[in-house]
């Protein structure tokens, strides 16, 4: 049996916004980096959006990360809490 990766959207936005933190981004800056408006931003760090991989790759590649490298981040980050 196939094990399904389940992302919860409240770890991820919170993930998201350590990195956004961290690189001293505006919740404005990664949303126009990402072309939506600033408050469809501040719902997806409040886990109130659902991610999909499109938008997932977009954030990644402002951080300038690889998907896979971010998902790692993502995992540890969760193991950390």
């Amino acid at each position: 049996m196939r094990e399904q990766l389940t992302i919860n959207s409240t770890s991820m936005g919170d993930y998201i916004r350590t990195l956004r933190q961290q690189k001293k981004y505006s919740q404005y800056f990664m949303a126009n980096a990402i072309d939506i408006s600033q408050n469809s931003y501040c719902l997806l760090e409040n886990g109130r959006t659902n991610l999909n991989v499109e938008r997932i790759v977009q954030i990644a590649a402002v951080f300038q990360l690889q998907a896979e490298e971010f998902f790692d981040g993502y995992f540890r980050y969760l193991h950390k809490s």
